[in-house]
């Protein structure tokens, strides 16, 4: 196992200002993993940044995150590399204009660190994501072991999204699909959730921890969206083995 327990990942390509309550939610969430007695290295990743969003996070107040260049121009494919580049055991990721509940990083860590030492297959997510600016509204995370949860529910809708905590190996095995929305295929993180669960990986919800997830008029999720792409096709979403899925 690392040295490092966690690597705490933002993932950024034309946020900047926006990015303040970004970052302060992370630098709290971090403190209070490391009072807990975690450590925690800070990671961020520019995927072909904006001149205003380099000139941001070039700024020497993040001179104690390890900076990343990248030209992926796609969330998925960034977060792969970034997961090879990380150091920490579990890995954390938040976009750029999102923000964590300050206890996310040590509740996750430590239900995620319960379930390995019982040798449990575990992916950790909040238990709400709270949705703000152009839209509102609260999503209740449902835990996979819910008598609640469906596997058919993903032939329409996504349970969990990427920013999740999970083993670095978990990414290094399951990496993020890449987004073609040219020919209909998107929502990577919806794929990796179907790929991992049908690879023995569980999905657990961590209680009174939330992810503030800002949803803007457009982005790539409300154009995919609109656009009515799909997923790759997967053998564990077929008719005759959906039920089968998480069981």
């Amino acid at each position: 196992m690392s040295d490092i327990n966690i690597t705490a990942i933002v993932t950024a390509h034309s946020e900047s200002t926006i990015s303040g309550p970004t970052m302060a939610s992370a630098e709290a969430a971090i403190a209070h993993a490391q009072a807990a007695g975690f450590t925690v290295e800070r990671l961020i990743g520019l995927d072909t940044p904006s001149s205003r969003c380099r000139a941001y996070f070039g700024s020497e107040r993040f001179d104690n995150w390890r900076r990343i260049d990248l030209e992926c121009r796609d969330q998925g494919k960034a977060r792969n590399m970034l997961a090879e580049e990380a150091r920490g055991h579990w890995l954390a990721f938040l976009d750029a204009d999102d923000l964590w509940s300050e206890n996310w990083l040590t509740e996750a860590a430590r239900t995620i660190r319960q379930a390995e030492e019982a040798g449990q297959k575990t992916i950790v997510h909040p238990e709400l994501n709270w949705v703000f600016d152009r839209h509102a509204n609260i999503l209740v995370k449902v835990d996979q072991d819910s008598p609640f949860f469906q596997p058919h529910y993903f032939y329409f809708m996504n349970y969990y999204d990427a920013l999740c905590m999970a083993q670095r190996s978990t990414h290094l095995e399951f990496p993020y699909a890449g987004r073609d929305m040219a020919k209909g295929l998107a929502f990577e993180d919806l794929q990796w959730n179907i790929e991992t669960i049908a690879g023995g990986w569980c999905h657990k919800i961590v209680p009174d921890t939330v992810i503030f997830k800002r949803r803007q008029l457009e982005s790539q999720t409300i154009r995919a969206s609109r656009r009515k792409v799909v997923i790759q096709d997967l053998d564990a979403m077929r008719i005759d083995r959906i039920s089968d899925l998480g069981s």
